[in-house]
């Protein structure tokens, strides 16, 4: 366990002045490095906001095609959150994708503290910028989320969960099911 303890964070990504693209499409690029195929994109948040006076969370119900696709269910739970825009910090996009999924607006001060960001797996290079968002009432106001315009945005649905339910909801994708976890913790629930 001592040659782990002396390893160091590397903050940049590798330069390549020629990279291996296996495929890419406007979302994603695979490409070959020393000898694997990685898959890599654009960075994203996710977060679950918990409203104190209503003891209630947020979380999306979502169409995920790549769910679907595996499983033939329609509709999945997931976490708020999106990518990360070009020229925008991780706490801008939060901001945005709060607006734009769960129809949260945060008072202009509020301070958003992400988590370390984290992979999701061996093969992909994308990171993401995670937070549990606690809110009472004069942190926010609510709109009508605007959506982003993709179909599948428009066919899902932001819900606000007692949290006595916390432990009922059948989740589909590890994230979600880590995020909850991060919501049991920071409510004592564990």
């Amino acid at each position: 366990m001592d040659k782990f303890s002396k390893l160091k964070p590397n903050s940049d990504k590798p330069t390549s002045k020629k990279e291996n693209v296996l495929f890419q499409n406007k979302y994603v690029k695979l490409i070959e490095f020393d000898d694997w195929s990685i898959i890599t994109g654009k960075d994203c948040v996710i977060c679950i906001p918990y409203l104190i006076e209503q003891n209630k969370f947020i979380i999306r119900q979502e169409y995920i095609p790549t769910y679907k696709y595996a499983e033939g269910q329609d509709f999945h739970l997931a976490c708020v959150g999106g990518e990360i825009e070009e020229s925008e910090t991780p706490e801008e996009s939060l901001i945005r994708e709060l607006q734009e999924e769960a129809g949260i607006v945060l008072r202009e001060n509020f301070r958003i503290e992400l988590e370390k960001p984290l992979f999701f797996n061996k093969g992909c290079s994308v990171k993401c910028y995670y937070c549990i968002i606690t809110l009472n009432e004069n942190d926010y106001h609510e709109i009508v989320p605007p959506t982003d315009g993709s179909k599948v945005e428009k066919m899902s649905q932001t819900a606000k969960i007692d949290v006595k339910y916390i432990n009922s909801l059948n989740t589909s994708d590890i994230t979600t099911e880590f995020m909850l976890d991060k919501l049991r913790k920071h409510l004592n629930l564990l």
